[in-house]
């Protein structure tokens, strides 16, 4: 066979791509998940949305503008262009404060004559560079200490802050000198300032962003209620919620802050708090945070969080035969005991505590909740993990007649997909005509056209599961592999859950799969398929990469007679395939879609690179 021909060749020839030999994915290349968070606004937790990476915490900054831009927009009346305000407050430096500024919020602030506004820009914007000066000391004194050129802008700072008679603005002065007091290493002013401006001033009713702001320094100054202002913090600051779980939660101490924990919000802060980063089950504390506080975002965002471990739980092993990402084991260094069919109980156990949280979300009343949508969509997707397919489609029917604006709808019409296939009887199983549109409309969406192959693999229709999975392959993923010496890592599956899968490990294409996996028999029904000549246009779309690659699985297919020993199939296969197929494909020189990965530059027996030609080009090798 060619495939193995060019093997041998790349082998000997180029050994610049034969790394990719012993590529094996894991963590978040081989995590399984169709309930995704960017189906939900929950920007302020992205930092801990599940992931394979969870030491690391996955921090990346927040698309949405800061709440101090925020701020400063509403402050203008909304009549300078947000971008400009963003663009000032993280970009630019009290230079350019000035009335020949190009920047529209600094022209708007000249134009008005608001002196307040531009003094305190002024001054911020000063304190700004002081405290990144503090903090990146080139001497690496680490102490902290304000040097003399410094104490001048805090001499300034405390003269404006006594000055200023506006309590939106004084609370600013005094967030910028508690920042820089922090910096400065003097906790003792850091509280002093908080208590004085912001602890005294604040109740539960008007607390801004600028208290949670400070509140986060004032965290490290060791407060008696320590623990409640962390869990406090966390659920109310969107920019310093990473910061606040980052530096405390080693030492947090759950059983201290609840026991301090006197209002129902506090006590469901504290349980919220210990649950962002918990890997394992996490239903109980899901349950006590309901019992304390149902119309709670955090509440909202956590249920989301368990359904992406179940997923990676569930359907890492189920579809793909990896271990849960999270446990970063391939298949080098799994131990023996990790079989397909212990694969396959783990997945089945899970789906037991997947029928646990459902029981939960069933019992939850939705007038409750802050997002009803995420919770029946949670329903759904929980119905279908535990195989629950017939009130998990009557649950989708009640979801597309009231959530049908909702951006997780993607998500339900794609489950939809999924429960009509699976509940279909065992060696019956087709590609349903209600679902074809679904198909084409999230063809770029990998797993789940995957996972629609696999149900049907697993329900005996071989062909039209070998079918989607070679549909993710239509821009030529093999050709992909040999030409830039590189694999595409869209979908990648480990032996297989049906049968052994000999000694090719891990596969990220399908003619691998029908290689080392199935039958000539398997692989009959598959050509036979292809040459079906009376399919419909979205079979023909479907069936594109079978039908592309038809000569190279019959090709496929006579060896796998061969080497079943049946001579006579074999013989009557390849005759199948005509002259033109094996002169341009089984040579090391004329070009195919191989190209550049050819051994010889051209025919060996006549031409030699860089030299002239000296023998008559009369017989084809």
């Amino acid at each position: 066979m060619k495939k193995f021909l060019v093997f041998t060749i790349l082998l000997l020839s180029n050994s610049t791509v034969s790394w990719a030999c012993g590529y094996s994915p894991f963590g978040e290349d081989i995590r399984f998940c169709l309930y995704h968070p960017s189906y939900f606004n929950y920007s302020q937790f992205q930092s801990f949305d599940y992931n394979a990476n969870l030491w690391s915490y996955n921090y990346s900054p927040d698309t949405e503008y800061e709440s101090n831009v925020t701020d400063w927009y509403n402050y203008t009346h909304k009549k300078v262009a947000i971008e400009s305000i963003n663009e000032f407050l993280n970009n630019l430096k009290f230079t350019d404060i000035n009335k020949d500024s190009s920047n529209e919020f600094i022209q708007y602030l000249y134009k008005i004559r608001d002196v307040s506004a531009i003094q305190y820009l002024t001054i911020a914007k000063k304190c700004e560079d002081l405290n990144n000066r503090v903090f990146e000391d080139p001497w690496e004194r680490k102490d902290g200490t304000i040097n003399r050129s410094s104490e001048k802008i805090v001499a300034e700072l405390q003269e404006m802050l006594l000055k200023e008679k506006n309590p939106e603005f004084k609370r600013k002065y005094a967030f910028q000198f508690i920042r820089i007091a922090y910096y400065a290493g003097n906790l003792n002013l850091v509280k002093s300032y908080f208590d004085n401006y912001f602890d005294n001033y604040f109740d539960n009713s008007n607390k801004d962003y600028l208290y949670y702001w400070s509140l986060y320094f004032y965290c490290f100054t060791d407060p008696v209620d320590k623990e409640l202002k962390i869990a406090e913090n966390f659920s109310n600051s969107k920019e310093k919620a990473y910061a606040t779980y980052y530096y405390f939660h080693d030492e947090f101490d759950f059983n201290k802050a609840f026991a301090k924990a006197k209002t129902d919000t506090e006590k469901a802060q504290v349980y919220a708090y210990i649950s962002v980063q918990k890997i394992d089950k996490n239903l109980e504390y899901l349950k006590e945070i309901y019992n304390y506080k149902s119309n709670y975002d955090l509440l909202d965002f956590l249920l989301l969080r368990e359904i992406n471990k179940l997923e990676d739980w569930i359907y890492t092993p189920y579809y793909t035969n990896y271990l849960p990402s999270t446990e970063f084991s391939n298949y080098w260094d799994r131990d023996d005991k990790v079989t397909t069919e212990t694969l396959r109980l783990r997945s089945e156990n899970d789906r037991l505590y997947a029928k646990e949280v459902l029981d939960f979300v069933e019992t939850v009343n939705l007038a409750k909740v802050k997002n009803k949508a995420l919770w029946l969509s949670a329903k759904i997707q929980l119905q279908f993990m535990t195989k629950d397919y017939d009130n998990c489609f009557s649950s989708i029917t009640v979801f597309e007649n009231q959530f049908k604006n909702e951006k997780v709808s993607e998500e339900v019409a794609k489950i939809k997909a999924l429960c009509l296939t699976a509940r279909q009887e065992n060696g019956k199983a087709v590609i349903l005509p209600e679902i074809e549109a679904t198909i084409f409309k999230y063809q770029d969406d990998n797993r789940f056209i995957f996972a629609l192959g696999r149900e049907l693999e697993f329900r005996g229709n071989l062909v039209d599961g070998i079918a989607l999975i070679s549909f993710l392959e239509i821009r030529g993923r093999r050709q992909y592999y040999y030409e830039f010496g590189g694999v595409d890592n869209s979908v990648e599956w480990c032996g297989n859950r049906i049968k052994d899968s000999g000694n090719l490990p891990y596969f990220y294409t399908y003619f691998d799969y029908l290689d080392f996996v199935y039958s000539a028999k398997d692989l009959q029904t598959v050509v036979n398929q292809i040459s079906n000549s009376s399919k419909s246009p979205f079979y023909e779309t479907i069936y594109g990469s079978l039908v592309r690659d038809k000569d190279n699985l019959i090709d496929l297919l006579g060896t796998k007679y061969l080497r079943e020993n049946n001579l006579n199939a074999s013989s009557k296969t390849f005759k199948l395939l005509n002259d033109d197929y094996w002169s341009g494909f089984y040579n090391g020189w004329e070009r195919g879609s191989y190209d550049d990965y050819y051994a010889f530059y051209k025919n060996p027996f006549y031409s030699f690179k860089y030299t002239n030609e000296f023998i008559d080009h009369k017989d084809k090798f």
